[in-house]
């Protein structure tokens, strides 16, 4: 069963933050944070991630809590070309952008976020 922990809407479009941890997992790979998250169908269009990094100021401060993950845009840093994957967290009173390793272990206050238009 998909757990829901917060809905928000930019322009016309509603997002969901979607808990992918097992019951008593606090660290989880992000190999595995991918695989989970293909299986509930959750990858979003380059145009959404878009949509959400150009407005990130609008998702509500109460979703602060979360690392909102932007799972299906992985992006290539360097000559070693090291796969990061884009989220949005709250930092003081803004919304900003970090990446974390595709083999980086994501924190339990990560969720994946899915457009309600997949």
């Amino acid at each position: 069963m998909t757990k829901v922990e917060g809905r928000f809407e930019i322009g016309d479009t509603m997002f969901e933050l979607i808990d992918f941890f097992e019951p008593n997992e606090i660290f989880v790979e992000g190999t595995i944070m991918l695989k989970r998250g293909r299986k509930m169908g959750i990858r979003l269009k380059k145009e959404m991630v878009k949509k959400l990094l150009e407005n990130k100021h609008l998702i509500p401060g109460e979703l602060g809590e979360f690392d909102i993950v932007l799972a299906g845009v992985k992006i290539k840093f360097g000559e070693r070309e090291i796969k990061m994957i884009p989220y949005i967290h709250k930092l003081g009173n803004n919304w900003v952008v970090g990446y974390g390793g595709i083999k980086y272990d994501w924190h339990r206050r990560a969720r994946l976020a899915r457009s309600c238009e997949q």
